[in-house]
């Protein structure tokens, strides 16, 4: 079995500078490309500034060197692991997975993070050899603190790659690993998304503030205190809107394919960039205040942004009251 000693990230974004930071959290080192390696070194140093920190010391991002697509990409050819963190778009992976292809080593790893976009499709039209070593690896933002870990082997992958990938995500990342078939996203998202999509419904029709939603969906039902919209925000608006168009292109006969399109709210907000924490703005805007900072609410019928407000559900409060977690889900 292939010892996993040295890894490339393909993608400096939110998501590929946090695995990166995950790798050199497990001591590998690891190469971090972008288009240019200005590119790449803005990214990194976004991600050390992220809450939660994606870095287990401040000293941690030393196992990182980045690098640009431009003039570093055949340095892919000394690692055991090159993960892709690009765009989620079906033509811009192919294209720079073809360029890493003339590099990697015949038995280096490939993998993309895509949240949703076939593993077979991205690697159609590549060499036998390739696409043996090929397999999808999604991590959920941020990759150092959600344990899960969605391993996608496609019918073409050596069963020994994928054993690999399961213990290297186990035994070095940490992670809970689970082994998805390669269907329109996966097993988290199209579970979790069909849940959001829900909740925006009640958003979108009135029925719950943003405040409220986020009340009824995060630690009363044992989840993460960023919530729904929340996390939303962190994940990036404009993510879910790939990942949410990917999946109802796929879902041509399946009767709940209606369920996965996204409001008009959702279209608002990418047409003013509100993206969500990368952008400063999204559901939720930090301001900065003469005493501080101050967290404000989008209001979705004005689309402006307003003070957050306390739930008033009695319900809520009743649920509140009770301590064990499985007794308060029940009730």
């Amino acid at each position: 079995m292939k010892h996993i000693r040295s890894v490339t990230v393909l993608g400096a974004g939110t998501m590929g500078s946090q695995i990166a930071a995950h790798t050199a959290n497990a001591g590998i080192p690891t190469l971090l490309l972008d288009l240019d390696a200005k590119t790449a070194a803005n990214g990194l140093a976004r991600a050390r500034k992220l809450k939660p920190d994606p870095f287990f010391t401040k000293h941690t991002h030393r196992t990182i060197t980045v690098g640009g697509f431009d003039s570093h990409l055949a340095q892919v050819a000394e690692s055991d692991w090159i993960v892709e963190a690009v765009v989620e778009q079906l033509a811009v992976k192919q294209e720079l997975l073809r360029k890493v292809e003339q590099y990697r080593a015949q038995d280096t790893i490939v993998s993309s993070n895509t949240s949703g976009i076939p593993i077979a499709t991205i690697s159609e039209g590549f060499s036998d050899n390739f696409r043996q070593h090929w397999l999808g690896t999604h991590f959920f933002n941020p990759p150092r603190y959600l344990p899960l870990l969605e391993v996608i082997p496609t019918t073409d992958t050596k069963p020994e790659v994928l054993k690999t990938m399961v213990e290297f995500g186990d035994r070095a990342l940490g992670k809970g690993v689970v082994v998805a078939k390669d269907t329109p996203n996966f097993i988290g998202n199209r579970i979790g998304l069909y849940g959001v999509m829900r909740v925006l419904e009640q958003l979108v029709n009135g029925k719950y503030t943003i405040e409220e939603i986020d009340a009824m969906t995060g630690p009363l039902l044992g989840r993460a205190k960023s919530a729904t919209f929340r996390t939303l925000d962190i994940a990036g608006i404009d993510i879910l809107t790939h990942v949410m168009n990917n999946l109802v292109t796929q879902l041509e006969t399946d009767e709940e394919r209606a369920a996965f399109e996204l409001p008009p709210l959702i279209q608002d907000l990418n047409a003013r960039g509100w993206h969500g924490q990368k952008t400063g703005q999204g559901f939720y805007q930090k301001m900065r205040t003469e005493s501080g900072t101050e967290i404000v609410t989008l209001d979705p019928q004005t689309m402006k942004y307003r003070a957050r407000t306390r739930p008033q559900l009695p319900a809520l409060d009743n649920a509140q009251s009770i301590d064990d977690l499985g007794t308060r889900i029940r009730t």
